[in-house]
Order: C-alpha cells, then sequence, then structure tokens
C-alpha cells in the first residue's frame, strides 16, 4: 500500500467543519437571544461560512486527485495518464441531471471564491461559466438569494449537518482511489 492512499487530509478537514458548526450555533443562539437577528440575519452570516465549508471541502477534494494520480504514478502509469480533477469528480452518486456531489462542492467552492469578481453570471465563454452551469443544473442560479445555503441543503437535506458533507468526501475519496487507481 502506498502512503498516499491512507486519507491524512480527513481529520483536518473534520476539525474546520467542526469550527463552521460552531459558528452556525453561535448564529442559532444569536437568533434565539436578539430581537432584530432574524432568519434572514442569520441566512446572511450562515451564507460565508458554509461558502468557506465549500471551499475546505473543494482543497480536500482537489488533494485527493493529487494523491490518486501521486499512487498511479507510483505503480507505473506515465505523466501523460494522469486523472483530471473533472474526470475524477464525475465518479460520484449524481444530485441531478448530470451534476455529482463532488462537481456541486466544486462549483459552490469556486462561486463563493470569484463572485465578488463577477459584474454579472458568467455565461458563454465568461470564466466561471463551467460552474456556473452546474449550479444552474441543480436549480442554483443568478436569482438564487444564498447559493451556499442552497447547495448545502440539496447535499444534507436540509439539516446543515456539515458532517454529512464530510461523510461524502469520504465515500468519494474510497470510491475514486478503488476504481481509478
Amino acid at each position: 500500500m502506498h502512503l498516499r492512499e491512507i486519507d491524512w487530509r480527513i481529520e483536518p478537514l473534520h476539525d474546520v467543519i467542526v469550527g463552521i458548526c460552531a459558528g452556525l450555533a453561535a448564529i442559532q443562539k444569536r437568533m434565539d437571544a436578539e430581537e432584530g437577528f432574524d432568519g434572514l440575519s442569520a441566512r446572511e452570516y450562515a451564507e460565508p461560512l458554509l461558502g468557506l465549508g465549500f471551499v475546505a471541502a473543494q482543497t480536500y477534494a482537489v488533494g485527493t486527485v493529487s494523491d490518486l494520480n501521486r499512487v498511479r504514478m507510483s505503480r507505473g502509469k506515465s505523466k501523460e495518464e494522469k486523472l483530471n480533477k473533472h474526470k475524477c469528480y464525475a465518479h460520484d452518486t449524481f444530485i441531478k441531471g448530470d451534476v455529482t456531489r463532488i462537481q456541486l462542492i466544486n462549483a459552490s467552492a469556486n462561486y463563493f471564491k470569484h463572485h465578488d469578481e463577477w459584474t454579472r453570471w458568467p455565461t458563454g465563454s465568461d470564466r466561471g461559466t463551467h460552474d456556473t452551469r452546474t449550479l444552474g443544473t441543480v436549480g442554483i442560479t443568478e436569482t438564487t438569494e444564498f447559493p451556499c445555503i442552497d447547495a448545502v441543503d440539496l447535499l444534507c437535506n436540509t439539516s446543515w449537518e456539515l458532517n454529512e458533507l464530510l461523510q461524502i468526501l469520504k465515500e468519494w475519496r474510497a470510491h475514486v482511489i478503488k476504481r481509478l487507481l
């Protein structure tokens, strides 16, 4: 067994998720304690926390692809046989249409990182179009008020239990390591 087949990345991601969940719990407490802090305020505060969760999840996924390629190379695969992340992201359970859970995580992370740079929702040949197409397939569009919240709702069944996101990533990693080595 190659050292990179071991999932060394999951524990640090778990710690990030725990921190985000603590932030979400603080938002809930605030909503319970402050009269003017309502559900809309809570969603406005939760959106960036969930966006950061997607970025952490994306980092884990990119690292998994890197691990997979290093193991493949150690087993004699050439650099020309290197797998790209998009091929690996397609190896997962589909949410809707041809969008997998990992593709939604990736598109949500990219949305969160870059949406402030956009003057309009990317289409055609604009940078970011691949991600907005992915989001659009699952119903997240330029009119969606809280895209990261909607993506978490799709992935975690409106529970905001990000441990479910962690489980998705663990399952996907095990699957691609098994199938694509």
